[in-house]
């Protein structure tokens, strides 16, 4: 890793960029607690709020702009 000059991620570090890759992918909160063996989507919710709510803001965006270009 060090020659080519990749960064070091453990297998946790991993798992959290395999989830915002998929969440900023549009995949659904239940189709990644699934995939993340979470017995809850909570459990999934809980733990990437932090994206959930820069998607949200995103989403806001786009309605917002649609919105505007009805008049």
């Amino acid at each position: 890793m060090r020659e080519s000059q990749v960064p070091n991620i453990s297998i946790h570090g991993l798992r959290h960029t395999h989830v915002s890759l998929l969440l900023f992918a549009g995949v659904s909160i239940a189709s990644v607690a699934r995939r993340l063996g979470h017995a809850s989507m909570t459990t999934t919710q809980k733990t990437y709020l932090h994206i959930i709510q820069k998607l949200e803001n995103k989403d806001i965006d786009i309605v917002m702009r649609s919105l505007s270009g009805l008049s």
